[in-house]
């Protein structure tokens, strides 16, 4: 047993990133928590698509969702490195908003859930600042959401 008492808690972790300095935070937290249980991790970056009109000719739509998934990519190859030499067992994803799961946070939860997860791990404040005015912040919507124990992370 380990000092918290964590050793048979928390096989599975979902682990939500953005790329963000909090994101970042709350990895390493997982990567604590993971280690202290042995998990396995699934930690995932949640690409906000959007359903514009095909037709629009001021943008490519598919360049846009391309661009994003590059983005979501690079983000999960900087994770990659950083949990690589812990020894954790971990899978990367890169998932969308879909018309089921429209929001960030209802993603985050159907995947913990689809998977097991015995617990979520997101940070308080990510890049997604438009929508924290508009619909309040991802980590308070997984809050609400999320059928699985959360442990947001805070910023310093």
């Amino acid at each position: 047993m380990t000092i918290l008492g964590l050793k048979d808690m928390y096989k599975k972790i979902l682990v939500a990133v953005d790329g963000s300095d909090t994101s970042k935070l709350a990895l390493k937290e997982a990567l604590k928590i993971g280690k202290a249980c042995k998990s396995q991790l699934r930690i995932i970056y949640v690409e906000d698509s959007f359903y514009a009109y095909p037709d629009i000719e001021l943008i490519s739509v598919n360049d846009l969702r391309d661009s994003m998934r590059q983005e979501g990519e690079k983000i999960l190859a900087k994770v990659k490195k950083r949990i690589e030499p812990s020894g954790i067992r971990y899978e990367l994803l890169v998932l969308e908003t879909n018309p089921k799961h429209p929001r960030i946070a209802e993603v985050i939860a159907a995947e913990a859930s689809k998977w097991r997860a015995e617990l979520i791990i997101a940070g308080t404040h990510g890049r997604r600042g438009f929508d924290h005015l508009l619909l309040g912040s991802v980590a308070e919507s997984i809050m609400r959401v999320a059928t699985k124990p959360v442990l947001l992370v805070r910023g310093s």
